[in-house]
């Protein structure tokens, strides 16, 4: 047999590793505080276990579901993104269920013909799935470079006209994974301009987006009259929601849309009845993302104030569960990782999502609250002099 020429040249899934290792100091009787998965422990939005019992409760027989989700959950799809950005969607033609934002993301490349050359483009930070969705479907993949200068968003106006011709799919994350970078509507406007220019498909992947202490983040949502995009959301971080696994793909393009629900049937991703009637409540209810919003900012202080008092440098933390930071006597995300690993809290080091991330760390703090107190007791024990 001959097996994917991909998978022979990784080892396990990049993110896993760290999460293992999690999972291994624990065995060996440390009381571990695993900061590396972006996996809510606090409450799930109540109102989906009521919605989901009802439905089991009232359901006699079990049959396929819709692939595309039931018309009803699109309509609540459709229904949030009205109030929440001003656009209209089209449920039956503009609004596809997902089982999260995974699978979709996983899959979307299928939708094009590589065949001349053509490439899937991210921030050379990104997502693990996003490479490993190109690698399997043997598609070229380019990362773009970031940094901190460039608050880790590709820099736009370095791609040169020749370039641009070869891009097919451009990912962009925001808020971002792993720094929390946000792109402005300025940075979004001039992105879908060169899609339009150089006709790329603009994939936004926004699952963080209703997670924020500021200003509402920019959405791709917020360009109705370009056909050039295709949104990508989740309940996963929003509503607490992981294991439910369930998303949805928006885009005003129908054409697209047309070609998206064609795909998907032959994939078996139709979201069981029950979970979709757990989302209908989710996506129903504006109220509960914005008190997790304040229970994060609160959670947030307590350990921003515990790493600046040690010296670290935090970036951006306007939006999601994520703090980006490095510190100026650590050159290496490793040399960082070892410096919490003695203090049995587990983060995954930068150079996980890219070479780009080296001498930065990410902390996940979708935590309890008393949890977080402990994170900030022992990050004041860390190994390392403070400023001065």
């Amino acid at each position: 047999m001959k097996y994917n020429t991909y998978l022979s040249s990784k080892n396990e899934y990049s993110l896993s590793k760290y999460h293992n290792l999690a999972n291994q100091l624990k065995a060996d009787g440390h009381h571990v505080i695993n900061l590396t998965t972006g996996d809510p422990i606090e409450r799930t939005y109540p109102e989906a276990y009521k919605a989901m019992e009802e439905s089991l409760t009232n359901r006699k027989i079990s049959q396929y579901p819709s692939f595309k989700g039931k018309v009803s959950l699109r309509q609540s799809i459709a229904d949030w993104a009205q109030r929440n950005h001003k656009i209209e969607f089209n449920p039956d033609t503009q609004v596809c269920s997902t089982n999260g934002s995974k699978e979709a993301v996983f899959h979307l490349a299928l939708l094009f013909d590589w065949s001349e050359g053509q490439e899937i483009w991210a921030p050379s930070l990104s997502y693990p799935v996003y490479a490993s969705s190109a690698g399997l479907f043997n598609i070229p993949f380019r990362e773009l470079p970031v940094s901190r200068e460039t608050n880790f968003l590709p820099d736009l106006d370095t791609i040169s006209a020749n370039d641009w011709h070869k891009c097919q799919m451009f990912w962009i994350n925001s808020p971002h994974n792993p720094t929390s970078a946000i792109a402005s509507k300025d940075y979004l406007q001039k992105l879908l301009k060169l899609a339009e220019q150089y006709d790329f498909l603009v994939c936004s992947d926004e699952c963080y987006n209703d997670i924020f202490y500021k200003d509402l983040p920019s959405s791709i949502l917020d360009f109705p009259e370009s056909q050039n995009w295709l949104c990508i959301r989740s309940l996963s971080k929003r509503s607490h929601m992981t294991g439910f696994r369930s998303g949805a793909l928006l885009s005003q393009n129908t054409e697209l849309m047309k070609k998206i629900l064609l795909m998907r049937p032959a994939l078996g991703v139709g979201t069981p009845d029950f979970i979709q009637d757990a989302a209908i409540a989710a996506w129903n209810d504006d109220q509960h993302p914005k008190q997790f919003s304040e229970e994060y900012k609160i959670k947030q202080k307590i350990i921003r104030e515990a790493l600046e008092s040690k010296g670290f440098e935090i970036f951006g933390g306007d939006a999601s569960f994520y703090l980006w930071f490095s510190h100026p006597q650590f050159s290496s995300s490793e040399q960082l990782m070892e410096l919490f690993i003695e203090q049995h809290l587990v983060l995954t080091p930068g150079t996980a999502f890219g070479k780009d991330g080296e001498g930065f760390i990410r902390m996940v703090y979708c935590s309890t609250l008393n949890q977080c107190e402990e994170i900030a007791k022992r990050i004041q024990s860390l190994n390392i002099k403070g400023p001065s």
